[in-house]
């Protein structure tokens, strides 16, 4: 008998594309543990279906209209006489979706981050740090369902787990800076950024801008920036491994690239540029591992001013051994196993 894995994430502009790349990275690392693994996404995520195809996977629209278990029921019938498995990483599914899928899937894994709803699930998987990690989801699951808690399974692409990390050295200078503000960038934090970056007087800084896949002012951003030769801006790159292997400094959002950085032994300081990212950005920076300049609406291109101005070598130093010691790097191979285990015993 088969053994699919089913997927329901989304991506756009409204919601960035965090979740839509933990999903991806988990499917890679599970291709070969299932005979299919298919994608159930909404036709926003349009951008993002090419990259889904190319690793061979998948991919089946749903309506954009509601979340309808009976669209999942009647989509997936074709597989009935398969084992099916279901993983969601959707801030709009709640346990009233997941109990209605129950007799459809053999086992159901979500991916959250929020603790603000119930699930039906058999594993809850949340990489993000916080004060009350171990308490957060006792009344949302299932008793006897598993909880993988903690930056211990932090989702990372194989393409940062594939080169070196960053050797950290002692008071070294801020010379390469990466700025990205995830998929979207809603706030428009680059502009911010690089008006700051652009008014300071006598730096030096090389500047790398990822201004995101589903940033609709990236033409904007280009034409304000074009005359300044140490500044270059993509829209999308293949290659954040390397380009954050190479900077000495990130200024960007509180999402799932996170963990990434922090693999990486790279520096941030970060803006929060949407209610998710609040709670663990918070922490984080309580704990010593970032630096957080707050709410994206009070930050002004001043407060990225007075952060660079000067930067404190002794916490940037600090902050990239860290965060190397949070982050090994090996999180999606323990959800891995983990979800082999629950396949083998369904």
């Amino acid at each position: 008998m088969k053994n699919n894995l089913f997927i329901r994430v989304d991506s756009s502009s409204e919601i960035g594309i965090g979740h839509m790349m933990r999903c991806l990275t988990l499917a890679q690392e599970l291709k070969n543990n299932f005979d299919k693994i298919i994608f159930l996404t909404q036709k926003d995520s349009g951008d993002f279906i090419g990259t889904i195809m190319k690793n061979k996977f998948e991919v089946i629209f749903i309506p954009t209209t509601n979340n309808d278990p009976d669209i999942i029921k009647n989509l997936i019938t074709t597989y009935s006489e398969n084992k099916n498995f279901l993983l969601i990483d959707h801030y709009d599914i709640d346990s009233n979706f997941e109990s209605s899928l129950k007799n459809i899937f053999e086992r159901i894994f979500v991916i959250d981050d929020l603790a603000n709803r119930k699930h039906d699930c058999d594993l809850l998987i949340d990489q993000n740090y916080y004060r009350d990690l171990n308490h957060r989801y006792e009344k949302l699951i299932p008793n006897n369902a598993i909880t993988l808690l903690g930056p211990k399974y932090a989702i990372i692409r194989s393409e940062f787990r594939s080169v070196n990390k960053k050797i950290i050295k002692k008071n070294s200078q801020v010379k390469k800076i990466l700025v990205s503000f995830g998929g979207s960038d809603p706030t428009n934090e680059c502009k911010k950024t690089l008006d700051a970056l652009c008014s300071i007087k006598n730096s030096q800084f090389e500047i790398i801008v990822v201004a995101g896949i589903y940033n609709h002012k990236f033409e904007q951003l280009q034409k304000l920036y074009e005359k300044y030769s140490s500044i270059k801006i993509y829209r999308h790159v293949n290659d954040l491994s390397r380009l954050m292997l190479d900077s000495d400094l990130f200024i960007g959002a509180g999402g799932t690239t996170t963990w990434e950085r922090f693999y990486m032994g790279l520096p941030s300081i970060v803006t929060i540029i949407s209610d998710d990212q609040k709670e663990s950005t918070e922490f984080l920076s309580h704990m010593g591992h970032i630096i957080n300049l707050g709410l994206a609406k009070n930050v002004t291109s001043k407060t990225y001013v007075q952060t660079l101005q000067k930067p404190n070598s002794d916490l940037i130093y600090n902050m990239s051994l860290h965060n190397q010691k949070l982050v090994d790097g090996n999180g999606s191979n323990r959800i891995k196993k983990q979800i082999i285990e629950l396949i083998n015993d369904a």
